[in-house]
């Protein structure tokens, strides 16, 4: 019974209620969303780096070029 628990206690038990089939998928998966961080983080030290850039395009290249693992050496001229 939740009726002489802790307020912590039931704040915890209703969120594992709430997000219990996410926790059960997980480990069916192993997928988080710390790649998307991880991302997330680099394309907000971009756009810090970015004020002088005119348009999208432009930021939108820097991302690419940042985060796209290209292989530039295979590029020609």
């Amino acid at each position: 019974s939740m009726h002489s628990r802790p307020e912590p206690m039931k704040t915890l038990a209703r969120r594992i209620r709430r997000h219990w089939r996410d926790i059960l998928t997980y480990f069916d998966h192993r997928c988080t969303n710390a790649i998307l961080e991880g991302l997330n983080g680099i394309i907000q030290h971009i756009k810090t780096r970015a004020r002088g850039l005119r348009n999208m395009d432009h930021f939108s290249t820097m991302i690419h070029l940042t985060c796209g693992k290209l292989d530039l050496a295979t590029v020609t001229i």
